[in-house]
């Protein structure tokens, strides 16, 4: 992963997702499968869709690489067990295989190579297991293309993030946690660092290593989804 960390936001970021994951939480509910067995939660942060699978699987596994995430996590579910780990190291020498693995807004932080990352994924997959992943794409618009208007469009995302968590916490001071993280530096040296797929992309990669994957993009303009098994 990426050598920046979290850490220095993570109570901003889980305050802020806190907020504005509802959209997120309702598209994983409805590709769940209704039980299961083991469970992982790749990139699990500070643990928000862990009781997703806490609810329908008999053992949950969390691990994210910010050690002040994986200690929300815990803090929030003491029973799952939450590793602090570079996603390359969660592999099933070290962790066994799954019959449910979800990830969400994480993988774009392995790196240039999504075959790579993604057969990593895969090989954690038991036979007949699924698969459940969301994940960051470019969402640009080509009116914002040169450095002003993207400049312009930055802002106006920043200013509609905040309100989003304005409304939702119905708290001014919620507003301006939204600003306070998207303003931060480790925020922006994490997007940065980011590899994001086009929605193209994304769809052609993943289908390529999930065939018969089923794709959305309905959860939210910033991402996509994909469901497989």
């Amino acid at each position: 992963m990426s050598d920046a960390t979290f850490d220095p936001i993570a109570d901003l970021y889980d305050r802020f997702a806190s907020l504005t994951q509802d959209r997120f939480r309702r598209w994983i509910s409805g590709v769940l499968p209704a039980s299961g067995g083991r469970a992982v939660d790749l990139g699990c942060g500070s643990g928000r869709f862990l009781d997703l699978l806490t609810d329908r699987c008999g053992e949950v596994v969390g691990v994210d690489a910010s050690p002040r995430m994986a200690d929300l996590a815990r803090a929030r579910f003491p029973t799952v067990k939450v590793e602090v780990a570079d996603l390359w190291d969660a592999t099933p020498d070290r962790l066994g295989v799954f019959d449910v693995v979800l990830s969400v807004n994480t993988l774009h932080y392995l790196g240039p190579d999504p075959a790579a990352y993604l057969a990593h994924v895969r090989r954690l997959v038991r036979p007949g297991g699924q698969v459940v992943i969301i994940d960051v794409v470019r969402h640009t618009p080509s009116w914002a293309a040169n450095p002003l208007a993207f400049r312009a469009y930055r802002l106006g995302r920043t200013v509609r993030g905040a309100v989003r968590a304005g409304v939702a916490g119905r708290s001014v001071g919620d507003a301006l946690a939204a600003v306070r993280l998207k303003r931060h530096a480790q925020w922006r040296d994490l997007a940065a660092e980011a590899h994001v797929l086009s929605r193209q992309e994304f769809r052609r990669e993943y289908g390529a290593v999930f065939p018969g994957a089923v794709f959305s993009d309905s959860v939210e303009s910033s991402v996509c989804a994909m469901s497989w098994g």
